[in-house]
């Protein structure tokens, strides 16, 4: 028996019935792909036939289109280098291409969800820490430091959870509600349903039954969901009286929560080691993975068109039976399960396109780094209404999967970010900058707001003051004679009292900065707030 024979039935049927999607109207397709004096060759330009249907790309956005046209030109060029090949196999290696080209990026932040929060181990358990973050800290990239944060890994396969909250007494948090796709369907906690107690009944989809009395209803898109939550906290001290609201940070199987029972929360005063999570499966490791989460979490209804169009790369229409999702999801909490690892034609197609897909994602990143950065004045600010519920915006979506996973919606958070200064260069330890914020023009937000140091890796730069980042909250901070406020960015500790005082140290390298507006005012939402750039000041 081979690697594959071994492989569960689902995903074995779904790599070997491939091919068969290709049948029905190949023949009158390559009818009109043939070039005239060429046999065997497939037309160029308006007369090849497209690959996939339109429904696969999704919608665009500004700096976030092309994504057709290039699945299109990958696909036929790959087909175009396949030496000694009839009309035919070419035409289905381009197919196979872009299905599983496009399928990487339909599916990329399904998978890394999954992969994401498998890493937690407790499942169905909230689970915070008791510190803020560290250069250590590598439970979430570009980790903030100022909330402690609480995670949950919660699935609804066996049945729906009730969620306890106590009240904060106004303390900022937020719980973000995350489905398997990334999209943030709910929020708990303040900017949305406030700081008081409150118990929230989660049910899966499709779920009916009764509600008790008191308890608020949410439903839910997928069987998995991740919650990601922020408690602020204003310093070590602070942290004394924020532990026992982690404490009491709850999640119950409704069943026995109708009992009186209720879960228990973990609390760690320091992160707990977490290994390092594993590179994004390519190829027919990839197929397999989204298969077998599709199961488990299948895309809207509205969506169905998709997954059909990915058929030539081995993804099938998930079987959303009870047996069928439970097997599934008992099979994930393991891991991703196995390829096929055999060399065939279909098998080398789709590992190119998935690779072709990781250069896609990047390149698509980094126009949209570009276009939200354009007249901004070295900041890349990304406030677009899509970001966080993505709807068909696929491309945009693994964009954000990739670069920032469990990223809040603009309306809750928005992550401003800076990789260059004012004109342009880009920001490195070997010059000193300062960042100037006028009086009467802070960050406009009803929450707070921070300045936090990254290295190029995405952590907290470990420095001899540890000082991570700069906010409304530090009050040790000088201002100017006129009442504005500067930032001193910089690798070596700079003279003076007042520029030490206000000094936010940077590594000797590359860097980059994030500056966090929690419940931002309109005016940072439309662009009528403009930040400072930053100024080189050697």
């Amino acid at each position: 028996m081979t690697s594959a024979d071994r492989r569960p039935r689902h995903v074995r049927t779904r790599l070997g019935a491939a091919l068969v999607v290709l049948t029905g109207s190949l023949a009158s397709t390559l009818a009109s792909a043939v070039v005239a004096g060429q046999p065997g060759a497939v037309a160029a330009g308006a007369t090849r036939p497209d690959l996939l249907p339109d429904c696969v790309y999704g919608a665009s956005a500004p700096g976030l289109s092309g994504l057709e046209p290039r699945v299109q030109r990958d696909a036929w060029a790959y087909a175009d280098r396949l030496a000694g090949t009839s009309s035919a196999e070419r035409l289905a290696a381009a197919r196979t291409f872009a299905a599983a080209e496009a399928g990487y990026v339909y599916g990329l932040p399904l998978v890394d969800l999954h992969d994401t929060v498998r890493q937690f181990r407790f499942r169905n358990t909230l689970v915070s820490v008791a510190s803020l973050s560290t250069p250590e800290t590598r439970s979430v990239v570009s980790p903030n430091v100022d909330t402690a944060y609480t995670v949950g890994w919660l699935s609804l396969t066996q049945g729906p959870l009730v969620i306890d909250v106590p009240d904060t007494d106004g303390r900022f948090y937020t719980f973000q509600f995350m489905d398997a796709w990334t999209n943030s369907f709910t929020y708990v906690g303040s900017g949305a349903t406030g700081t008081k107690a409150g118990s929230y009944l989660f049910v899966p989809p499709g779920w009916s039954g009764d509600v008790p009395e008191g308890v608020h209803l949410v439903h839910s898109p997928t069987n998995t969901m991740w919650l990601l939550g922020r408690t602020l906290v204003d310093d070590t001290a602070d942290m004394e009286r924020v532990k026992p609201l982690l404490e009491k940070y709850t999640a119950t199987p409704l069943e026995a929560w109708r009992q009186g029972a209720r879960g228990k929360s973990v609390v760690f005063d320091n992160p707990p080691p977490r290994p390092p999570k594993p590179a994004t499966p390519q190829g027919t490791d990839f197929v397999a993975a989204l298969n077998q989460e599709t199961t488990i979490d299948p895309p809207p209804s509205s969506q169905r068109c998709v997954l059909e169009a990915l058929g030539p790369a081995g993804v099938e229409q998930p079987d959303t039976t009870p047996g069928a999702v439970l097997a599934a999801d008992s099979a994930n909490a393991v891991g991703n399960p196995p390829g096929s690892d055999e060399d065939t034609p279909q098998n080398r197609a789709i590992g190119a396109g998935t690779r072709a897909a990781v250069r896609l994602i990047a390149g698509a990143a980094d126009r949209y780094r570009a276009t939200t950065s354009a007249g901004n004045r070295g900041w890349s600010v990304m406030t677009d209404p899509w970001i966080g519920d993505f709807g068909r915006q696929y491309l945009g979506r693994a964009v954000i999967a990739t670069d920032l996973l469990g990223a809040n919606v603009p309306r809750i958070a928005t992550y401003p970010t800076s990789y260059s200064d004012g004109r342009g260069r880009a920001l490195t330890g070997e010059h000193r900058y300062t960042i100037t914020f006028p009086q009467g023009h802070l960050p406009p937000v009803r929450a707070f707001w921070s300045l936090t140091m990254y290295r190029q890796d995405n952590f907290l730069y470990d420095n001899e003051i540890d000082r991570y980042s700069v906010g409304d909250r530090d009050r040790g901070l000088r201002r100017n004679a006129d009442g504005s406020l500067t930032i001193f960015v910089q690798h070596a500790e700079p003279r003076g009292a007042k520029a030490r005082a206000n000094w936010l140290p940077a590594p000797a390298g590359a860097f980059h900065l994030i500056l966090r507006l929690y419940l931002p005012e309109k005016a940072a939402l439309d662009g009528t707030y403009r930040i400072p750039p930053f100024v080189r000041a050697d």
